[in-house]
């Protein structure tokens, strides 16, 4: 077993702890509103930067591409291999949206569907920092 650092949170929380200014804090609500429009089944987790790549990763196997641009190349548990700027489309996406401690932050993971969805929220528990963190 590796560190497990991971719990549930929520947008309140993100807008409460962020510590984001008001006028980004009205920005952000509004994209993540325009993105529900596509994604309709959210999760806000809290995150170390190993888990988010776990969880990612876990996702690619198990629905598919995340979709928008591509961050794989600098993940710690890379799924996509091709280094040039590039996207993909899929049916789930994540947003990191604030680091509020050394590589960890709030993440928002969002899915089409709401079996993906459950899935995931059923991985919650399995989330950790992975084999290149052993204890």
């Amino acid at each position: 077993m590796s560190f497990q650092t991971v719990r549930i949170s929520s947008w309140e929380e993100y807008l409460t702890d962020g510590g984001e200014t008001p006028d980004y804090i009205e920005e952000a609500t509004e994209v993540r509103g325009q993105r529900l429009l596509r994604f309709p089944h959210a999760i806000m987790l809290q995150v170390s930067f190993p888990e988010l790549d776990f969880a990612n990763r876990w996702c690619w196997q198990n629905f598919g591409p995340r979709y928008g641009e591509c961050h794989q190349s600098g993940c710690i548990y890379p799924v996509c291999t091709r280094p040039e700027p590039h996207s993909h489309l899929g049916k789930w996406s994540s947003d990191f949206l604030v680091k509020t401690d050394y590589d960890f932050g709030f993440c928002e993971w969002y899915f089409v569907e709401r079996s993906d969805y459950e899935m995931f929220v059923a991985f919650i528990d399995q989330i950790n920092w992975g084999e290149n963190f052993p204890r």
